[in-house]
């Protein structure tokens, strides 16, 4: 993956150049971006609007301040033990569904306030890049249609009246007569790229795959199994939803079943028309078309034809450890990256704890990268710094629990997140994927299907943390060779991942919870 162009040698194609220089060269990446400071006045709004289309207001989504059966469920659940009960599409169902998995579960005041809005999962400089659309049958009161969620406002927005089933079925190569709806993932590439230029074309994939991850577990909770989508036809769900290229493309779709989806024979875009959309309002003007590397690589990694369906070989990941006990709402309410400086007190936890946070992270899911059964295509290490029943140094995380490799310091491992204080962190976690086996099977949309599936695990892993009372910070600062080396990653491999832990230190910022929404 870091072959360079020259005399004799073919050239790269975008993917596997971005690999090499989102990892490897990720500083110069940034530095050609535009520049944009927040607060300044090419910062973009972290909500879209949606003008004057159809609204439908959406119940108070359940909350765990009152008894057990106003919560989502149990975090097992989540993680894929049985949910059992046949589950139909109300208002009170996609209410607790998509503000758990996207809505602002907290707010931000005081003179310190930077960041005011906070998801359910970790974001950029809470840049919350990723928006979230709803296909859904119907119900009372609701028409059965495409709907962009507003969690500004706890909201669906109607863009398309319609069943559009088969459409949607078509397009990702799966029977959705069994769903009880679908997600659709999108990235917004402006709101982190008017500041990390190109190089957010890789942080909107990490947040998809986190968000990816929490709509999973959100949905098993509510004993809706969801399968994870990297494949479809980008230009028919485009159309579908309205949405403009290169200011955002779809990124994963998440279909949700009842039963289970069965494979549909291939077909082109040109086979599925699609009518015109509805009059949304238009994007505000954006400077993501001059950001060469990110527009080039999302065109590239684009699907026109269903039989171009492909899937990783089977790779044997870390097996799941036993999930601990949880409700799911509350541990979400919980979860936390740390403050804005992670100082984290400087206290030993057990190793028992770290393991709890990181081995139920790999539970499998459904997901068209692998063979049905599959865990993820991830692989997990950990330094522990100051963990109590391991060794000080670099494990890795396998089925009977950890494997010592050997002693580490930070400046072997190639850690520059200068934020991070590393001298009071329990430990850190690190993923890895198969970085040039995903380029041969997926071709240029392997990178992002990669970073999807270790979002997928991250989410849970910081999910999970909240539960061993530790905060999880995931930050890019880090040097990918020494540290692929440190960690003794196999040829093609590469970290995508790093996850401190940490006791949650003091805090100067005022983090309030969002009050209960009124009944629609």
């Amino acid at each position: 993956m870091t072959a360079v162009e020259g005399p004799g040698r073919a050239p790269e194609s975008p993917g596997a150049r971005y690999w090499h220089r989102s990892l490897h060269d990720y500083a110069d990446l940034i530095g050609r971006g535009p520049g944009g400071r927040e607060g300044g006045p090419r910062e973009p709004e972290r909500f879209t609007r949606h003008g004057s289309l159809p609204r439908y207001p959406l119940p108070s989504p359940p909350r765990t301040l009152g008894p057990p059966s106003r919560g989502l469920g149990a975090l097992g659940r989540g993680l894929g033990e049985s949910a059992g009960g046949r589950v139909v599409p109300t208002a009170a169902l996609h209410s607790a569904l998509l503000h758990y998995t996207c809505g602002v579960l907290r707010t931000e005041f005081g003179p310190t306030a930077r960041w005011p809005y906070h998801r359910a999962v970790p974001s950029a400089r809470c840049f919350a890049p990723v928006e979230t659309y709803l296909w859904t049958p119907g119900h009372d009161g609701l028409p059965a249609g495409v709907y962009a969620y507003d969690p500004a406002h706890h909201a669906l927005v109607l863009l398309r009246a319609g069943d559009f089933r088969a459409l949607l079925g078509a397009a990702l190569g799966t029977d959705l007569d069994a769903a009880v709806g679908a997600l659709l993932l999108s990235t917004v590439f402006w709101r982190t790229a008017f500041r990390y230029g190109a190089y957010a074309y890789r942080l909107c994939a990490q947040e998809a795959g986190l968000m990816a991850g929490n709509a999973l577990m959100v949905a098993g909770a509510l004993g809706v199994p969801g399968q994870l989508r990297h494949q479809f036809l980008d230009g028919v769900l485009e159309r579908l939803l309205g949405v403009t290229r290169p200011e955002e493309s779809v990124a994963a779709v998440l279909p949700l079943y009842a039963g289970r989806g069965e494979a549909v024979p291939p077909c082109s875009e040109a086979e599925l028309p699609v009518p015109p959309a509805a009059c949304r309002p238009a994007a505000p003007a954006t400077g993501v078309g001059a950001l060469a590397e990110l527009v080039e690589l999302d065109a590239a990694a684009r699907l026109t034809d269903t039989a171009f369906f492909a899937r990783l070989p089977h790779e044997e990941p870390p097996t799941a450890g036993p999930v601990p006990a949880g409700e799911l709402a509350d541990l979400l309410r919980r979860r936390t990256s740390g403050a804005p400086a992670f100082h984290p007190k400087p206290r030993p936890v057990p190793v028992e704890a770290v393991l709890d946070a990181v081995r139920p992270a790999f539970a499998p899911y459904a997901s068209d990268a692998v063979p049905e059964g599959s865990a993820p295509p991830v692989t997990a290490h950990l330094w522990a710094v100051d963990v109590t029943g391991a060794e000080a140094g670099v494990h890795e995380v396998t089925a009977g629990g950890l494997r010592y490799l050997g002693p580490a310091r930070s400046v072997d491992l190639g850690l520059e997140a200068a934020n991070i204080d590393y001298r009071t962190v329990n430990a850190v976690v690190f993923l890895s994927v198969p970085a040039r086996r995903a380029q041969v099977t997926f071709g240029d949309r392997g990178f992002r299907v990669l970073h999807h599936e270790a979002g997928v695990v991250a989410q849970r892993l910081c999910v999970l943390s909240a539960g061993s009372g530790l905060a999880a910070r995931i930050h890019n600062g880090y040097a990918a060779a020494p540290l692929a080396r440190a960690l003794r990653l196999p040829p093609g491999h590469e970290p995508v991942f790093q996850i401190a832990l940490g006791t949650p230190g003091a805090d100067e910022r005022c983090l309030m919870p969002v009050p209960h929404w009124r009944a629609a």
